[in-house]
């Protein structure tokens, strides 16, 4: 049996203030780094530019960062609890030393991330997407596909 999947893209504009709407309800997602086929998944805090969907992270350091130092390639996953009623998850990708960029104390750009971030810290993440999927049931109401795509 073979499902007939709607795959009509929204238009970018639409899925652009989605992708927004989703970023402003939730606070936690779950960092994927991975080094010598060794993966880990730590979930953290974010906090996102409203101008942009660059996030920003407080990590500390240990086995994540040095992943990220030996592999600059990550996956991150936020969810929608099943609690909600809701089948919702957006998986971003970002891959590259300029688009992992870690701020520390003193830089420039750090004092600005640190107004995004709560909290005082030492070091900033700012991860730069490249490529963000959203997965949402209720877009099939709309006649679009559950999954839209935003290659940035």
């Amino acid at each position: 049996m073979i499902l007939n999947m709607n795959t009509k893209r929204m238009p970018v504009e639409e899925l652009r203030k989605e992708i927004r709407n989703f970023l402003d309800k939730r606070k936690v997602l779950v960092l994927c780094t991975c080094s010598n086929n060794i993966p880990r998944a730590t979930p953290m805090d974010f906090y996102t530019e409203k101008d942009s969907y660059n996030i920003y992270v407080g990590p500390a350091p240990g086995r994540k960062v040095k992943n990220m130092e030996e592999n600059p390639t990550v996956s991150i996953g936020i969810y929608t609890p099943m609690s909600e009623g809701k089948i919702q998850g957006m998986q971003i990708t970002a891959s590259g030393k300029d688009k992992l960029v870690f701020l520390n104390e003193g830089e420039k750009e750090f004092e600005k991330a640190q107004k995004i971030v709560r909290g005082k810290r030492k070091l900033i993440l700012k991860i730069i997407p490249e490529r963000i999927e959203l997965l949402d049931y209720s877009f099939i109401n709309k006649g679009y596909s559950r999954l839209q795509i935003l290659d940035l």
